[in-house]
């Protein structure tokens, strides 16, 4: 499942393998080449709704009220089963992000990380 809103921008390089995946883009996912994004996985930039309660409780949220922020894959990725990306992260490349991780900051070139929230162990 790929959704693309009215302002986002989605590039999938060359050679991008993907099972089962949902991406949402709002304003940008970048995807390099040689990616393998494993199945189940979740790659989001934007909240979906504002992190105000007020603001969801009053039935007036508008986009100006939704948090988000690019999202960039580099080449040569593989991202395990189930993971989410969420916004505003880059993995780096060569990177490898284990199965089920929830990614919430950058992840360097060439570096393994996993967990929740997911931390660099390799």
């Amino acid at each position: 499942r790929i959704r693309v809103g009215p302002k986002g921008v989605l590039r999938i390089g060359d050679r991008v393998g993907m099972s089962n995946a949902t991406i949402v883009c709002e304003e940008s996912v970048e995807i390099g080449d040689d990616v393998f994004i494993g199945g189940g996985v979740q790659i989001f930039d934007t909240n979906f709704h504002s992190t105000d309660a007020a603001v969801r409780a009053s039935g007036r949220e508008t986009r100006d009220d939704v948090r988000t922020a690019p999202v960039r894959i580099g080449s040569r990725v593989f991202v395990g089963a189930n993971a989410l990306i969420c916004k505003g992260v880059t993995i780096g490349d060569e990177a490898v992000v284990a199965a089920g991780s929830v990614v919430v900051c950058d992840v360097p070139d060439g570096e393994t990380w996993g967990g929740n929230p997911a931390r660099r162990i390799k």
